[in-house]
């Protein structure tokens, strides 16, 4: 019988390659600034003014870019008919100015 031996072989693809993990020295200037390689900040979608989370874990400093807020937009339709759902009673309304009146009062 004859024995197949086989060896994994892993070809690195461009988004591979991207994603792994990636060092550059970078110079600290006044006041603590940082220069982000361009690259870094294209790949990561940063631009001049974004806030970045940093963190200091034991002597490395970490800085992250923000995950993008999941947010929708409502149309003025909806926000309409939120309002009209959230009025109170004209009578209700009266009621509850006449209480805080007197009891200011």
């Amino acid at each position: 019988m004859y024995s197949l031996q086989y060896r994994k072989v892993e070809i690195p693809t461009m988004s591979n390659l991207i994603s792994t993990n990636q060092e550059e020295w970078v110079r600290i200037l006044g006041k603590g600034m940082v220069t982000i390689p361009k690259n870094w900040r294209e790949e990561l979608g940063l631009e001049t003014g974004e806030i970045v989370k940093a963190r200091k874990v034991g002597n490395k400093v970490i800085i992250e870019a923000q995950e993008p807020a999941p947010y929708r937009i409502f149309s003025d339709q909806e926000i309409t008919e939120w309002l009209e759902e959230d009025k109170i009673p004209t009578k209700l309304a009266s009621r509850v100015d006449e209480k805080i009146k007197s009891q200011i009062s």
